[in-house]
């Protein structure tokens, strides 16, 4: 991901169990002046998809029920245009397979601000579908 922000304002999605990290997550992306709405799994993520279409998705991948790398094949396989920034802690091959299953780019936690907000940017100006 680019570290440099140019500030324009995106509808963002973001799918996390853990409630600090999606109100931490909320709070970067709306300092960046995004608009965020957040889900607590991956099938609450994929209705309000299909409900309001947002311009990007950001997921986590170990959540219960349905965990990330299934959130993000069921999201590309409905929205072939999604756009999808997955996250996680857990650096073992589970960022590569949600590349690999049509994420456009990977963080790993912990993560800076800095970096959340270059990664979202770098995610917004490409064309939809370009993994």
């Amino acid at each position: 991901c680019l570290f440099e922000v140019k500030l324009h304002m995106a509808r963002i999605l973001v799918i996390e169990d853990d409630s600090t990290h999606r109100r931490i997550i909320r709070e970067i992306l709306n300092a960046y002046s995004h608009d965020v709405t957040d889900a607590e799994d991956g099938d609450m993520g994929i209705r309000l998809q299909q409900d309001h279409g947002f311009d990007l998705i950001v997921t986590d991948i170990l959540m219960p029920g349905k965990e990330g790398i299934e959130t993000v094949r069921e999201l590309v396989r409905l929205y072939p245009d999604v756009r999808i920034l997955a996250i996680s802690a857990y650096k073992e091959g589970y960022l590569e397979a949600a590349r690999k299953f049509g994420a456009m780019e990977t963080l790993a936690k912990p993560f800076e601000p800095e970096e959340l907000a270059g990664c979202v940017d770098d995610c917004l100006q490409r064309k939809p579908g370009s993994a």
